[in-house]
């Protein structure tokens, strides 16, 4: 932890309350809006089938140089168009500390960065589902504070939290491709965990990270549970309009029991669907969940051996119990099933989603160059091509039912 007066602690803290904001009031009609439990968009309810796109704004701000064949937001953005996908969800942060420190030495710089991709959707017509704080350990790390400062209201880690919101907000509200607001990815799974393993996992302290962990940590739920809130609670008060998503998964098959201190239980239905309810409190007006097909086969899965059918069903039923659109962040393939069977599952996931008539979804992922999710990679050309082609016909099935993408 950096001592309170250390020179990194006092650059935080004026950098949290000295940058300006750039407000835009005027309210579009292109982005999403939240009621009685449904989408909306333009008047008219909405059903789309998007897709991640991790390095759209991440390859502009790392610091490790961009191969010269990887693609500008301005390219890949434009081959999303031509294929007709009609919205993108991103990190719109960096992934490590390291990136991050870009908004705190040179927020004007960065924000260009920004603007630029955000100018570009506009142009090509294409909605951005930002996510504001996608790794866990990214910005207590950056703060100099553990992973339990999230729930802790007078941290530097929701000081900063409250600034980027401020920013961010502030500036984009007024653009059109701008459809809804996240907090981040896969909190909840990081959470009540009886040891240091997720933690421990993100130690690389040339990224930005300490060389070491402690106890605190251990994130819990409830310190999720509480930043999700003032997150909402903070957009709103800035955004009325757009949807506001908490970026989770579907949860541990213990989840229930792990919050209370109760160990590796496994947790009933009727506890699993507590825990997505609770994963998603109120202001937050939707249902955030994510899931692949490979999730069944996995003993700390949601429902083990569960069908990927049954579980989206679940979701659905506790989405429209408590009133809440269900948003599935995140799906994908097997990936360790070869290109041919991954994109018949591709095809089968999106047959799911019209059938059981999720209204927002997004594959995972476009233009990546990761080699540990090269499995789950679209892009032109390559094996997982066929996914755009699925996608395309997708989005027009739902046009034609006069749902409009």
């Amino acid at each position: 932890m950096l001592p309170p007066h250390s020179p990194l602690a006092l650059a935080v803290s004026f950098f949290l309350f000295c940058i300006p904001a750039h407000a835009v009031e005027s309210q579009p009609a292109g982005h999403l809006t939240v009621s009685e439990g449904r989408f909306h968009r333009a008047g008219k309810d909405f059903c789309g089938i998007g897709i991640n796109y991790f390095d759209l704004f991440r390859r502009l701000v790392a610091p490790e140089p961009v191969s010269a064949t990887r693609r500008s937001p301005r390219e890949g953005l434009a081959i999303l168009a031509e294929k007709e996908i009609p919205f993108v969800r991103f990190p719109a942060c960096g992934f490590f500390p390291v990136e991050l420190r870009r908004y705190v030495d040179d927020p004007e710089g960065y924000f260009a960065l920004l603007d630029g991709v955000v100018a570009e959707a506009e142009k090509q017509g294409i909605g951005l589902i930002p996510s504001l704080f996608w790794a866990f350990f990214a910005v207590p790390d950056l703060v100099g504070e553990p992973m339990q400062a999230w729930g802790d209201p007078q941290s530097r880690t929701r000081e900063y939290m409250r600034r980027y919101t401020k920013d961010m907000v502030s500036r984009y509200r007024g653009s059109p491709a701008i459809w809804a607001w996240e907090f981040g990815n896969e909190y909840m799974l990081e959470s009540d965990l009886p040891n240091l393993i997720s933690a421990e996992k993100w130690k690389v302290p040339d990224r930005g990270t300490p060389k070491d962990r402690g106890e605190e940590d251990r994130l819990r739920s409830s310190d999720v549970v509480s930043a999700y809130r003032e997150f909402a609670e903070l957009v709103r008060s800035l955004d009325p309009a757009r949807p506001i998503l908490t970026g989770d998964t579907v949860p541990r098959s213990a989840a229930w029991h792990l919050s209370r201190g109760l160990g590796f239980k496994p947790d009933s239905l009727d506890q699993s669907r507590d825990v997505l309810a609770e994963s998603n409190p109120d202001p937050v007006d939707t249902m955030s969940i994510h899931l692949y097909a490979d999730a069944a086969r996995k003993p700390d899965y949601f429902r083990p051996q569960t069908p990927v059918g049954e579980t989206l069903e679940a979701a659905m039923a506790v989405s429209t119990k408590i009133g809440k659109p269900l948003w599935l962040g995140e799906f994908g393939a097997d990936p360790e099933k070869p290109a041919e069977a991954r994109l018949e599952e591709v095809e089968e996931f999106v047959g799911l989603i019209e059938k059981l008539g999720i209204p927002l979804a997004a594959l995972w992922v476009f233009d990546c160059d990761n080699p540990d999710i090269a499995a789950w990679n679209v892009e032109p050309g390559n094996e997982n091509a066929g996914a755009l082609e699925i996608l395309r016909a997708a989005n027009r099935r739902l046009r034609s039912q006069s749902i409009t993408p």
